[in-house]
C-alpha cells in the first residue's frame, strides 16, 4: 500500500498542473502558444535544517550538518514580472544539537529524508522596478504552498532514546507530513535565448513541529535549501513591453515610441498609408538588402507587385540583425525599408499573395506571432486589395 503522504503529494501536484494549464490558456492570446516562455529548471544543492534539533548557524553547519538535495520546477511566465509554476523537491535531513532550550547539555542527532511538492508564484524584481527588457541578469523571488512528507529519526546519545517520524510518545504523536510554505530568493543569468543558470536560496517552513520528532522551543521546522540550477525555456524567454498609455496617435491610430526599446519588447504594426518621407538606411550587414526611402507613387494596377512578410516595425534603426536571425531562425534575406519615419523589416520575396501568406505561417511557427503579408511596388508600400489576395 503506497504511503498516504505520497498519495496526497501526487494528487496535489496533479491538481496544481491542471490549474496552471488553465491559467496559462486564459492568460495568453489565442494566437500564442502555451509553450512560449515555459521554463523547465533542474537544480542541485544542499540543505541545512533549522528546528528543535539544531543550534548551529549557517556556516557552522558546513561541518557535518548539510545534506544533498535536488529539485525540478516547471514554470510559465505570464508576463515579464510574474510567473506561476510547480516544484518537486527531495532532500536529506542532517542536524545536531548539544544543548536544550533550557541550557542543559544534550547530544541529539537528526537524520532522515524529506520530500515536498508545491505550487509557487515568481516575481521578477528586476523587471518590476526597472522595466521589462531582454537583460541577461535578473533577481527574482518566489513564494508557494505545498505538502511535505518526511521520514526522520532523532537519536539521543546520552539516554539512548531513538524517536522516529509517526511514533507516539506519551501524549505526543508525531506526524509524517504537513503543509509547507517555501519562500525563495534567486539570481537568474541568461546564457542564450533558451538556456539560463540560476542561484537560489529557498527556506521551506513546515507548518508543524514534527519534522525533527522533537518539540522544544521552535514552533515550525525549516529546511534551508541552497542550490545552483540550469533552466531551459521552450520557444525562448521573451520580454514583453509595458503598454504605452500616451494619447499620441500615429497615422492609423497606433503609436511608435520615439525612444529606443529592447528588440524583444518591440510591438508589430501594420501601416498602409504612404508619404514622401525619405532617408537612407545605410545598413552593411551581410545578407540584408537595404532599400532607400521611396518617392510616393500612387499604384492602381497590381503589376510588378512584390509580396513580403513583415516581422518588425521600429522608429529607430536596428544596429544588427543577428538577434532576429538567431531568435527566429531566419535564413532568407531580411529587407529593410525606411518610410514615413519608420523602419520596417520583412522577409521573403514572392510574386503572389498566396505564396507570401504561406511564408507568414512559417514565420508564425518560428515565433513571430504577428507576422503579416505586405506588398511593395517600386519599393513603395502599397495597400493590398481583395483582388490582389486572390492572385495565384
Amino acid at each position: 500500500m503506497p504511503n498516504r503522504s505520497f498519495i496526497k503529494i501526487f494528487f496535489s501536484f496533479l491538481f496544481v498542473v491542471l490549474v496552471l494549464s488553465s491559467i496559462g490558456q486564459t492568460t495568453i492570446s489565442s494566437s500564442s502558444n502555451l509553450t512560449n516562455d515555459l521554463q523547465i529548471n533542474y537544480n542541485l544543492g544542499f540543505t541545512e535544517f533549522y528546528g528543535d534539533a539544531s543550534n548551529n548557524g549557517y556556516f557552522k553547519k558546513f561541518s557535518g550538518e548539510i545534506a544533498f538535495a535536488s529539485g525540478l520546477t516547471v514554470r510559465k511566465y505570464l508576463n515579464p514580472v510574474f510567473g506561476v509554476g510547480v516544484n518537486l523537491w527531495y532532500s536529506g535531513l542532517k542536524s545536531h544539537k548539544d544543548r536544550r532550550a533550557t541550557g542543559d547539555s544534550a547530544n541529539f542527532g537528526l537524520s532522515g529524508k524529506y520530500f515536498d511538492g508545491n505550487a509557487n508564484l515568481l516575481i521578477d524584481f528586476t523587471n518590476l522596478f526597472w522595466g521589462s527588457s531582454s537583460r541577461k541578469l535578473s533577481v527574482y523571488g518566489t513564494i508557494g504552498l505545498g505538502y511535505a512528507s518526511w521520514n526522520s529519526q532523532l537519536t539521543d546519545s546520552i539516554s539512548g532514546t531513538i524517536k522516529n517520524s509517526g511514533d507516539a510518545f506519551g501524549d505526543n504523536s508525531y506526524k509524517k507530513g504537513g503543509f509547507v510554505v517555501p519562500v525563495g530568493l534567486g539570481v537568474n543569468y541568461m546564457l542564450s535565448n533558451t538556456w539560463a543558470l540560476n542561484f537560489e536560496m529557498n527556506l521551506r517552513t513546515v507548518l508543524n513541529d514534527d519534522v525533527d520528532v522533537w518539540r522544544d522551543g521552535f514552533k515550525y521546522d525549516q529546511p534551508l535549501y541552497t542550490s545552483i540550477g540550469v533552466s531551459y525555456f521552450i520557444n525562448g524567454k521573451k520580454a514583453k513591453a509595458k503598454p504605452n498609455k500616451s494619447k499620441e496617435k500615429f497615422q492609423q491610430g497606433e503609436k511608435i515610441t520615439p525612444k529606443e526599446e529592447p528588440l524583444s519588447a518591440i510591438p508589430f504594426y501594420d501601416y498602409s498609408v504612404q508619404s514622401n518621407s525619405s532617408k537612407e538606411s545605410g545598413n552593411a550587414d551581410p545578407g540584408v538588402i537595404t532599400i532607400d526611402a521611396p518617392v510616393e507613387k500612387k499604384v492602381h494596377i497590381p503589376s510588378g507587385i512584390i509580396y513580403r512578410v513583415q516581422v518588425l516595425a521600429k522608429r529607430d534603426k536596428l544596429p544588427s540583425y543577428n538577434y532576429l536571425r538567431e531568435r527566429y531562425n531566419i535564413v532568407v534575406d531580411i529587407y529593410e525599408n525606411y518610410q514615413d519615419g519608420v523602419y520596417r523589416y520583412s522577409t521573403g520575396s514572392f510574386s503572389t499573395y498566396q505564396e507570401a501568406l504561406r511564408h507568414s505561417h512559417l514565420m508564425k511557427d518560428k515565433g513571430v506571432q504577428d507576422a503579416f503579408v505586405v506588398a511593395y511596388k517600386n519599393n513603395t508600400r502599397v495597400k493590398i486589395s481583395s483582388e490582389m489576395k486572390k492572385s495565384n
